[in-house]
Parts: C-alpha cells; structure tokens; sequence
C-alpha cells in the first residue's frame, strides 16, 4: 500500500515528482544533487512566492516515500519522564522504557486504541476494517506540528522531557525535513499511531460521523489534517476503483469539501 506524502508540496510539485518516479529516471531521484537541481527548480517558481523554501532534503524524503525498499526506519516512541538524548539502539530504548517509565506514560506511548468510533465496530463490515496489534518494534508514529496544525509521519524520536504540568512532550524530525524543522510535540495531543491508506475494497469502514486524516489541497500547499466525515455517497465501483465521494468537514477550519478515497486515511482500530 502506497504511504500517503507528508511534506508541504504544492499539487504541481507533487504531480511532477510523481512522473519522475514513474520515469526511466527513477534511478536518479534519490542522488543528492538531483534532488539539489530539482529543488532549486520548485523554488523558483511563481508559487513559491511568499513561502517558505523548499531543502533538497524535503524532496529526497518523498522520493523515499514513494519508493518502499528505500523507507527510513520506523521510529519508536520514548516515554522516560526527564529530558534526554534517546537512545540510538531500539533494542537500548525499549529496555529504557521497560524498566523506568511509570505505568501512566508506558499508556501514553502504547495507545492504539483510537478508533472512528466509539462504539463496538459493526459487525457487517469487512474483517479488514479490525487491525492486527502491532508488535512494539513495528509501530510508526505521526505528529501534529503546531505550526499549521497539519499531521506528518516522524522520522526520529530525539528527545523526550517533562513540562512543569507533568505533560510529556517529544522532540521530534519529520519524514522529508530537517533539523531546523524539529518541534516538541505533547505526547497525549499531537502524537500517534500513523494512520492507514484504504483500498477500494474497504470503502465501505467508512461511515458519517468518522474521524479521518484527510489530504487536504490548496493553491500553496498540500497537507494532512483531521477530518470528521459528513456525508457518503456511495457509488458502483468500476474498473479504475472506488468511487465513492465523502464529504468531510476538516477540524482545524471547519471548512468543508467532497474527496474521494484516495485522499482518506482512516484511523488504526483494535477490538
């Protein structure tokens, strides 16, 4: 299954690149200068204008993404109630965590139980919509940047800390950014469990009411934000897919919008 994007591209940006993936010049897109020479070209386009530069290394994390032998990976989460360097070895980190995080922070760093709802899943519903827990070593994280509010998958756990509310919070490096773009995040609010693509087959787990990570376009960026859905419009698949349209109104704006499948991420859920 496809990883959904996490960077700040522009559509055309991301149109681009994925023609280049899709190219006979797939082989160079991870070469740092062609990520180099690519970058200076997005810059200097008139839809850059007024926002922030784009790094060759924001352009080689979607290369990544898109290309799975070559994923970053995944990252572990820390829970450790002082402010330190994390660990370089997972094997070194869960053993810190195992033996000195209190059981209160030891929930924080393990809850997968975030569903689209409340209530018992139906019992009509595809067994694909149920997950499988995943293994500790397994489990990849996303976080919400306080920044624009928007939703990216965690390269790297840095560091972790307590605040004077006792909250912990971690430091963390988004798939496709730099340092410079490293943010502490509350680890109860704006860290989980990554969200899950949908395949056409499992349109149907998605119903009025739901929570979901939606990919959200615009004329300057392209970003992922938590959405409720609204409305379904169920439709006759055909041979290109699903093509159901959801109408979802997006929790940081209330602003409203119909997409399809493609643009929807659904929430881990566990029985």
């Amino acid at each position: 299954m496809e990883r959904r994007s996490t960077t700040r591209f522009s559509p055309s940006e991301i149109a681009r690149m994925e023609k280049l993936v899709s190219s006979d010049r797939k082989e160079q897109v991870l070469v740092d200068s062609f990520c180099q020479k690519l970058v200076e070209e997005f810059n200097r386009s008139p839809a850059r204008v007024g926002s922030r530069a784009l790094q060759a290394t924001q352009v080689r994390g979607w290369f990544l993404d898109k290309l799975p032998a070559s994923t970053p990976k995944p990252a572990s989460l820390p829970t450790t109630s002082e402010e330190k360097p994390l660990a370089s070895e997972p094997d070194a980190l869960i053993s810190e965590i195992k033996t000195s995080a209190s059981d209160e922070e030891k929930v924080l760093a393990l809850d997968t139980s975030i569903s689209n709802n409340e209530d018992a899943l139906s019992a009509d519903l595809p067994k694909e919509t149920t997950d499988k827990v995943p293994e500790f070593e397994d489990l990849q994280f996303e976080a919400k940047s306080s920044k624009d509010s928007a939703w990216y998958d965690v390269a790297l756990f840095l560091a972790h800390r307590k605040t004077s509310l006792g909250e912990v919070e971690v430091r963390v490096r988004f798939i496709g950014y730099g340092a410079e773009e490293d943010e502490w995040v509350n680890v109860r609010k704006a860290v989980r469990q990554q969200s899950i693509p949908l395949e056409s087959s499992e349109c149907r787990s998605i119903v009025k009411g739901d929570l979901v990570l939606c990919f959200k376009e615009s004329n300057d960026e392209a970003l992922h934000f938590d959405a409720h859905v609204v409305d379904v419009q169920r439709k006759q698949h055909d041979i290109r897919g699903c093509r159901c349209l959801f109408h979802v109104e997006y929790d940081h704006d209330q602003s409203q919008e119909m997409v399809n499948l493609k643009r929807i991420s659904r929430r881990p859920r566990y029985l």
